[in-house]
């Protein structure tokens, strides 16, 4: 593979204007950021969505907390204690991942302590993320999640949760055998919770800390604690992939590796590891670069990409708030790079409306 990094430095380029080496194409090969919809009405932005961690004690809960969101590496993760009391911490990496994180103990009925009351933490919007470490024997687990959900219902408190159920530690398991608890835990939860007069929609993803996979079933999750948004972003993001002929865009935040939007086709797990790793690698060539006093190597005019022998191109360009710009495109595309960079750069200003509007702040540089 061959690659091309460039990173400029910390300059403000409020000023720069970018010409448009295609003035002469037509309209519809150039980008034109939707309309946005209007925020009035939405949900106070200062009260922050949730994401709550439930499941037994040993599951992993707490590990999937250190290593997307604190760096921790995967084999550090055994010496972490049992986690014994509710613990809670703010995440704010940009505009899209800012949220507050609970652990739940494993020992811990939220709903039925009467120590605590638990019943606020369940009320705004909220993502429930039951992880079940499938080496154990999970009934225990699957009568957790069934008990957890029936007393959220008797509460009224369960319409405005996303559920989730993380079949976790499956990195040394056979595809087949992912397949078969994926299938036995799904019909025996539904099973359940249909005879208790419950219907939701149980979104289920196989993970682990020792690849992608939990990055990416994070990503669904944060996806879901901003739906008024998507829309907007797959349309930003379909109007730029289309003229370009690309095959896949997706937004990434830099820090956790999750995307935030992709277009509207679905992105195959081994294209998410793709951009994964070339995230990975622009980090690990840029640190070689990047002076101690710097706290990124990002900047407005990073721009990466990486040649494969299979002819498949991926570009990454930093837009802004510890967003990057993912694109996998074939080499043919390259042809039309002057085209790429001015609708990359309109893309960005379309994402800078969608700050402006909806966060109602200045867009951060």
């Amino acid at each position: 593979a061959v690659v091309s990094t460039q990173s400029t430095g910390y300059v403000d380029d409020e000023d720069d204007q970018i010409p448009n080496p295609y003035s002469q194409r037509p309209i519809t090969q150039a980008l034109n950021p939707p309309p946005l919809d209007d925020p009035e009405g939405e949900d106070d932005i200062d009260v922050k969505p949730k994401i709550l961690l439930f499941g037994l004690r040993r599951s992993g809960k707490t590990s999937i907390r250190k290593v997307v969101f604190h760096k921790m590496s995967a084999n550090e993760t055994i010496f972490l204690e049992s986690t014994t009391k509710l613990e809670h911490e703010d995440v704010s990496r940009n505009c899209f991942i800012d949220y507050v994180i609970y652990d739940f103990p494993g020992q811990a009925d939220a709903l039925e302590d009467s120590a605590m009351d638990y019943s606020h933490i369940f009320e705004g919007k909220c993502a429930l993320i039951f992880v079940i470490d499938v080496l154990e024997d999970y009934k225990d687990a699957l009568d957790k999640i069934v008990n957890t959900l029936v007393g959220l219902d008797n509460k009224g408190l369960l319409d405005n949760i996303e559920v989730f159920v993380f079949i976790h530690k499956v990195d040394g398991l056979s595809d087949d055998q992912r397949a078969e608890h994926l299938k036995d835990i799904n019909f025996k939860v539904n099973d359940e919770l249909s005879e208790a007069g419950i219907s939701i929609n149980l979104k289920t993803q196989l993970t682990s800390v020792y690849d992608y996979s939990i990055f990416e079933a994070l990503s669904i999750v944060g996806q879901k604690l901003i739906p008024e948004l998507l829309s907007t972003f797959e349309a930003l993001l379909n109007a730029l992939k289309e003229p370009c002929g690309m095959d896949r865009v997706l937004l990434f935040d830099v820090a956790t590796k999750c995307y935030i939007a992709t277009d509207t086709e679905s992105v195959p797990t081994n294209k998410y590891e793709m951009c994964c790793d070339m995230l990975d690698l622009v980090a690990d060539v840029s640190n070689i670069y990047t002076t101690p006093e710097c706290f990124s190597f990002y900047d407005s005019k990073s721009f990466s990409s990486v040649h494969l022998d299979n002819g498949t191109v991926i570009l990454t360009k930093y837009i802004c708030n510890n967003l990057t710009l993912v694109c996998l495109l074939q080499e043919s595309c390259l042809a039309e790079l002057g085209l790429i960079e001015y609708n990359i750069a309109k893309f960005s200003q379309g994402m800078d409306d969608v700050l402006k509007s909806h966060f109602k702040r200045k867009p951060v540089k």
